[in-house]
């Protein structure tokens, strides 16, 4: 068998008969056909097939040859494949990501695709970038989110407050009314000169030979109430039934004697003991107290110490538990600089004759 396959390896123009006997091959008998009708034969390619130039798709929409395919989103973010591998650095020690994000090229790594800068993603990835350098370059954020939070940006006027129907730069008549009204009652009241009109009451009435304390006090009294120097510094009203208590503070009479601070107090939230009941008594009067203050006089301006005011030398008002301060530096102020100037006039003595 292995002799007749080589056989017709080596002469294939024979062929094997039915008992296997070796016949040469008659090509004669073989059909063929003319060039004419090769030519009227049909074609097994057509020509349109050929045509790689066609301008119109098999949809019959127009095709540009002259643009280039697009290059899908993913296939950019692919790392370089013609990337040798004797250029690839692998260090066991890091993990597979950090190798491959080693041995990316530079433009991967830094250029930053156009389409994920337009889309939502990336302009909430630059505003949260531009908020956190933003933050950074701030010179105190922790200073300014304090100062928001104890609402600086809003002033409260506290000229304006007042406590029990009492404000300030009020009269002495006009606080007792308004107190008398809520129940109050006087308790007390202090009379006062300026210290530089008494040093020159007592030097005049011992000139003129009056001796002893109370006489020498009697004598400087006389003559404040002569001239008009003679106020009430002070007063005190209480409502016993409440436990409140309400002082009042007044300037001189260079400045008409007005009340330049207000306090309040009330004993109703002291309560002691430490029993369930007590406990339970002295937080609601708490709640009730500061409910109250939160009504009248709104959020303070200064939520950390509790003060409502402009700020500066103006008109501030302070509260803590069961306590209340209302008070305006600039008048006690300017009733010490007219004290001061009348205090230079007198200065004009005629004890110097030379």
């Amino acid at each position: 068998m292995k002799k007749l396959i080589l056989l017709l390896l080596l002469f294939p123009t024979v062929a094997l008969s039915a008992d296997n006997e070796v016949l040469p091959l008659n090509l004669q008998n073989v059909p063929q056909t003319s060039p004419e009708e090769e030519q009227t034969a049909a074609p097994l390619v057509d020509a349109e097939d050929l045509n790689f130039d066609q301008t119109v798709d098999a949809f019959g929409e127009a095709v540009n040859l002259d643009e280039q395919a697009e290059v899908p989103f993913f296939e950019q973010s692919l790392p370089n494949q013609n990337v040798q591998d004797n250029e690839l650095k692998v260090d066991t020690r890091h993990s597979l990501t950090d190798n491959i994000r080693e041995n990316a090229p530079d433009e991967i790594q830094n250029d930053q695709p156009a389409e994920s800068k337009t889309s939502w993603v990336g302009q909430l990835i630059s505003s949260a970038k531009e908020n956190i350098q933003s933050s950074t370059s701030a010179k105190n954020p922790l200073a300014d989110m304090l100062e928001q939070s104890q609402g600086q940006n809003r002033r409260s006027n506290a000229s304006v407050f007042d406590i029990s129907g009492v404000m300030l730069r009020m009269s002495y008549k006009q606080a007792e009314e308004a107190l008398t009204k809520r129940g109050y009652k006087k308790t007390m009241q202090k009379m006062d000169i300026p210290n530089f009109i008494r040093w020159r009451n007592e030097e005049k009435c011992r000139n003129q030979g009056v001796i002893g304390y109370e006489r020498l006090e009697n004598c400087v009294i006389r003559l404040a109430k002569k001239e008009n120097y003679q106020f009430i510094s002070q007063a005190q009203f209480n409502k016993f039934d409440t436990k409140e208590t309400v002082q009042i503070f007044l300037t001189s009479t260079f400045t008409n004697n007005k009340i330049y601070k207000i306090t309040y107090r009330s004993e109703a939230a002291n309560n002691t003991g430490n029993s369930p009941k007590a406990m339970y008594l002295r937080n609601i009067k708490v709640y009730d107290f500061w409910k109250k203050i939160n009504q009248k006089y709104g959020v303070p301006d200064n939520q950390q110490d509790v003060i409502w005011g402009l700020g500066g030398n103006k008109p501030y008002m302070r509260a803590a538990t069961g306590f209340l301060l209302l008070e305006d530096n600039m008048l006690h102020e300017l009733d010490y600089t007219r004290m001061s100037r009348e205090d230079q006039r007198f200065m004009n003595t005629d004890l110097y004759t030379f």
